[in-house]
């Protein structure tokens, strides 16, 4: 039986590894503050009596704070008298609230608090309606405040009393 060998040896330098590092970057720029209100509806029938309407459309208003400040917010409302012709209905018979149940996080950290819970009148000076505290707030959120309107028993019949409704967002909580 023969067996045979072979022995290489190498009396050279190893290739080493090339590697190099470099740098990753991101430029993120503020996006918009801004809030989104909706048209709020009442229908109602006179009765000879004193009644309270509540808005006949539920929908969604959208509060977005794509700064990235984390300065928190907060926004207001606040509104005129229904008029029609010489016709009016008093501010104050036209109230508002937003139960924290109805806001909700569409994108985002911390959801923001209602300041108004309970019907409260609203009047030509602005109301803190919602707010976020610093370093809560930052995305998309929704809300769906609830609005109601006291008619008085001698109200004139009109279909086109208008108010106008003026919606804030503000940098701050």
């Amino acid at each position: 039986m023969v067996t045979a060998f072979l022995l290489v040896l190498s009396t050279g330098t190893a290739l080493a590894d090339d590697s190099d590092t470099g740098t990753a970057t991101a430029n993120i720029t503020a996006g918009v503050l801004s809030v989104t209100a909706q048209d709020i509806n009442f229908s109602g029938t006179l009765s000879g009596a004193d009644q309270t309407l509540y808005d006949s459309d539920s929908t969604t208003w959208e509060a977005e704070d794509a700064t990235g400040s984390g300065s928190g917010w907060h926004i207001t409302i606040a509104s005129t008298d229904f008029t029609s012709g010489v016709d009016s209905i008093a501010v104050s018979n036209f109230k508002v609230r937003l139960l924290d149940a109805n806001i909700t996080i569409a994108s985002g950290n911390t959801k923001p608090t209602s300041s108004i819970t309970d019907y409260t009148a609203l009047s030509t000076t602005a109301a803190t309606l919602m707010s976020a505290a610093a370093d809560t707030g930052m995305g998309v959120y929704n809300f769906v405040p609830d609005f109601s309107l006291d008619i008085a028993a001698d109200t004139v019949a009109h279909s086109d009393y208008t108010a106008t409704v003026t919606v804030i967002i503000i940098s701050g909580p």
